[in-house]
């Protein structure tokens, strides 16, 4: 993978998702960035790398953006487990699959967020909390999709199946 692409991408989501799609939506449901890019890079790289992902955004987003640890790690990590089981049998251009699974994933985070959100103690109506937040979430991370999945297919190298970087000099 290409380090430094990977580096800046992981920058701009995280400013994107802290800063400005806050501003944006002044409050409103907003699409989730970090769990949109932990879905794809588990989908496309497999479940080391998504684990990866996971770990370091849910961390993240729970630590510096968020106010109750755990409420996104945990989900984010059984999303990467499921995203990379179910990205073995994704081929390289079929964006409509991707998609389907990008919306089937999301859906399944909001019932682990649920889940978490359960086990910890609070106390949250299963029909609304899905009503509240599921239809403006797979509408974004539908939408969202393609052009992601086209960041996150930049970040792998074609060249890295040569033992050595400077093959072709």
């Amino acid at each position: 993978m290409r380090k430094t692409y990977c580096i800046i991408t992981a920058l701009v989501v995280f400013i994107l998702q802290s800063v400005v799609l806050p501003r944006v939506f002044n409050g409103i449901v907003q699409p989730n960035l970090i769990l949109l890019f932990v879905i794809i890079v588990s989908l496309r790289f497999g479940q080391r790398k998504g684990t990866g992902v996971a770990l370091l955004g849910g961390f993240l987003q729970d630590v510096v953006i968020g106010n109750f640890f755990g409420i996104h790690i945990l989900p984010y990590l059984l999303v990467a487990a499921l995203s990379s089981y179910l990205g073995r049998s994704l081929e390289k251009d079929q964006y409509i699959l991707l998609v389907l699974l990008v919306l089937f994933i999301t859906e399944a985070y909001l019932v682990f967020t649920y889940l978490v959100l359960s086990l910890s103690g609070q106390f949250v109506s299963f029909i609304p909390y899905l009503a509240q937040y599921s239809v403006p979430l797979l509408v974004s991370h539908g939408i969202l999709a393609r052009f992601a999945d086209r960041i996150v297919r930049k970040m792998y190298r074609e060249d890295a199946f040569f033992g050595f970087m400077s093959f072709n000099r």
